[in-house]
């Protein structure tokens, strides 16, 4: 039998100093986020820290086990 999981990991870059951002990471997120999904969740986290939003990576891996 097997199983396929899509893992998929967001990165999100804040804060006034781009040398030395705060970063918050959320593993195992929506499958396949847009880019309007993503922007407005870093919207949302710089409301919550203070801190503005500067950028976010998105990374998906397909395991099969």
């Amino acid at each position: 039998m097997h199983n396929n999981w899509n893992k998929t990991t967001i990165i999100f870059s804040l804060g006034a100093d781009s040398a030395h951002p705060v970063k918050v990471t959320f593993q195992n997120a929506v499958p396949a986020p847009d880019t309007k999904q993503i922007e407005t969740f870093g919207g949302i986290l710089a409301q919550l820290t203070g801190l503005p939003f500067q950028s976010a990576t998105v990374a998906t891996q397909d395991i099969v086990a």
